[in-house]
């Protein structure tokens, strides 16, 4: 994925500059963890190839401690996850999405994961945690949007009040959740949420799909029958 290609060749520039052996010199002074580096490339190898995990966490929680506020801090522990992400772009990328595609999500959620990663409440498996919570929101992320392709641009009602629209966005996570996990099919959400949300007559959606409306709403009570078991399994 070209994404990824960008940004080894950006961190062949960026670990080893001035501005990384500055910073490196800086933070080292503060944290014992970082004694003995002279740049940020070296930091992350020593990460990436060390098989001491005790001195490798710590390294990683120096730079995940400042990633919040510090720009190459945060570029560096990319750099950390890095080859982990390109294992969940791998694994996200299907016939409907291209693997830019989700190369880009999945960096951009990474990154925003350690510009706001919590080292206060999660200091240890700061890596783990890192990809986990990409891989979790990615896949949210995606099925939203699959979710939201598959549904007619204009099924939401016109005019419909706020209290209305948190109730239909409500429904809506539950839906995508269900599909996400492989307990609705896309059709049956589409049949639900057209009909259910959207005030689609079932003789009118009948009528498209060119089947008897009886037909139709027993299909309907299959899919909310598999919706509700669903969400009884996430409750």
């Amino acid at each position: 994925m070209v994404l990824f290609t960008q940004l080894e060749a950006e961190w062949r520039e960026l670990g080893a500059s001035a501005a990384a052996s500055e910073a490196m010199g800086s933070w080292a002074r503060d944290d014992a963890a970082l004694h003995g580096f002279t740049n940020l490339e070296e930091a992350v190898l020593f990460v990436q190839r060390s098989d001491c995990r005790e001195l490798t966490a710590d390294v990683v929680a120096c730079l995940a401690a400042r990633a919040p506020s510090d720009a190459l801090a945060a570029r560096a522990l990319l750099q950390v996850v890095l080859y982990g992400l390109i294992r969940i772009a791998a694994d996200f990328r299907s016939a409907t999405y291209s693997g830019e595609e989700v190369a880009s999500v999945v960096v951009a959620v990474a990154y925003e994961r350690i510009r706001t990663y919590p080292i206060d409440r999660r200091p240890r498996s700061v890596i783990a945690n890192v990809l986990l919570d990409t891989r979790q929101t990615v896949s949210r992320s995606l099925c939203r949007k699959r979710v939201q392709e598959v549904l007619a641009a204009d099924v939401w009602p016109a005019g419909a009040d706020q209290h209305e629209m948190s109730a239909m966005d409500e429904l809506l996570t539950l839906v995508e959740e269900a599909v996400r996990t492989g307990r609705l099919r896309i059709e049956d959400a589409r049949l639900i949420v057209l009909t259910r949300i959207a005030d689609v007559p079932p003789a009118d959606l009948a009528v498209q799909r060119g089947c008897a409306p009886q037909s139709l709403r027993r299909r309907r009570q299959r899919a909310e029958a598999a919706f509700a078991a669903a969400v009884a399994c996430v409750a």
